[in-house]
């Protein structure tokens, strides 16, 4: 379990807060490649969905958490439609970008986000960044945009609407808890 499950519970603790009392947090993972974060999530009472541009990495998911994937991109204008029909919900209550901002440009990621943002039913947007290329840009094959999150965050997000945080280490989440004032 380790690490990256804590990290899963934080990421479940923290959909459950902000979602509505009446349902399961829905938290949707842009970039989510094989699905891990999906199965974990869902392992932890989250309705978890995902999407990844590569069919070929979305083909080696287990069976069980590959009916929670989608082929699809977060440039996409109907992303959030195509989302909203391929899984059949209504509101997103966490939207991760997964490690993947960097196969975008900086001008593609704002467009993007902004897009996200001006959907009435999705809610936070939290972007886990990592600040070393993907395997295929230190190959050479793609060209990458590697930032750190507070300069992701001031090219795309300059009025911190959303939530940015390094893909390494913990995941520090406002509190999942109300009566949890942070200070513990």
């Amino acid at each position: 379990m380790g690490e990256n499950h804590d990290r899963e519970r934080a990421l479940a603790a923290f959909a459950a807060f902000v979602a509505d009392d009446d349902r399961k947090p829905v938290v949707v993972v842009a970039g989510c490649g094989a699905g891990a974060t999906v199965a974990e999530l869902r392992a932890d009472d989250v309705a978890a969905y995902g999407f990844d541009a590569s069919r070929s990495i979305l083909e080696t998911a287990a069976p069980s958490t590959r009916e929670r994937l989608l082929e699809a991109d977060v440039r996409d204008d109907d992303l959030v439609a195509s989302l909203r029909e391929a899984f059949g919900i209504n509101e997103i209550d966490v939207f991760v970008t997964e490690c993947m901002l960097s196969f975008l440009t900086v001008d593609e990621a704002t467009a993007a986000l902004d897009r996200l943002r001006s959907h009435d039913r999705v809610g936070t947007l939290l972007h886990l960044v990592r600040i070393d290329p993907p395997v295929a840009a230190q190959d050479g094959e793609i060209d990458a945009t590697i930032l750190p999150p507070a300069e992701w965050q001031a090219a795309c997000d300059p009025d911190g609407e959303d939530l940015w945080r390094d893909a390494i280490g913990p995941l520090d989440l406002p509190p999942s808890d109300p009566s949890d004032d942070g200070d513990t």
